[in-house]
């Protein structure tokens, strides 16, 4: 997908004027990259466009979570069935329909904020076990260019997958682990000069179990 015809797209999800600001702020690089880019008719790969989508969502959507009512002890949030963050070695999203479904504020492992994005995902493979099982409903809470908080879990692509792993983020490295201590598992890190192929798609604030 070219410049052009992405802008295009991107506006028609937010019903925003998206720009080719926005374009090199999700990207981290400058205005006259992009600029660099479309004279070229350089073509974005998956994964920048993942991470450019996810960023302008961010940006300009203002859907947040819903409560019910005052008194609720669940809230409304939309879930993507087709979607899931690998707990293992990395799953393509295919798919990108959702539905609303209500979520019990007990599954939340910390507190809700109302000016908040919260999405619900599944989760597929056993790399985070047993803080989380294949199987499990996600809770999301989505990213909006905060500091990652080292060891706690995230949701995030790397190139063309999606991955739920804990994240440490250095000076000019990141820090990816698992729970499961199986050696498989073992901790992979993302150096300085790739770190612009990896986007963080929410931290995970909770879970739902047994609903499968």
């Amino acid at each position: 997908m070219r410049t052009e015809q992405l802008i295009t797209d991107l506006q028609n999800l937010t019903s925003e004027k998206v720009t080719q600001t926005d374009l090199a702020e999700a990207l981290g690089i400058s205005k006259q990259a992009i600029a660099n880019k479309k004279a070229a008719n350089y073509e974005f790969a998956d994964f920048e466009i993942n991470k450019i989508k996810n960023y302008i969502i961010s940006k300009y959507k203002n859907d947040k979570c819903t409560l019910i009512d005052k008194n609720s002890q669940s809230i409304i949030l939309d879930y993507y069935p087709d979607v899931f963050g690998s707990c293992g070695t990395g799953y393509f999203v295919s798919s990108e329909v959702k539905e609303q479904i209500k979520v019990p504020v007990n599954s939340f492992i910390k507190c809700i904020a109302p000016n908040k994005k919260y999405s619900v995902i599944n989760a597929k493979g056993d790399s985070m076990a047993p803080f989380i099982q294949s199987g499990d409903r996600l809770v999301v809470e989505h990213y909006e260019n905060q500091q990652i908080i080292d060891n706690q879990v995230y949701v995030f692509g790397y190139k063309d997958e999606i991955f739920v792993k804990r994240l440490v983020k250095n000076i000019d490295e990141i820090i990816i682990t698992s729970d499961n201590p199986d050696p498989i598992y073992r901790p992979r890190i993302i150096e300085k000069e790739d770190m612009n192929n990896i986007y963080i798609i929410g931290q995970i604030v909770g879970l739902m179990r047994d609903m499968r």
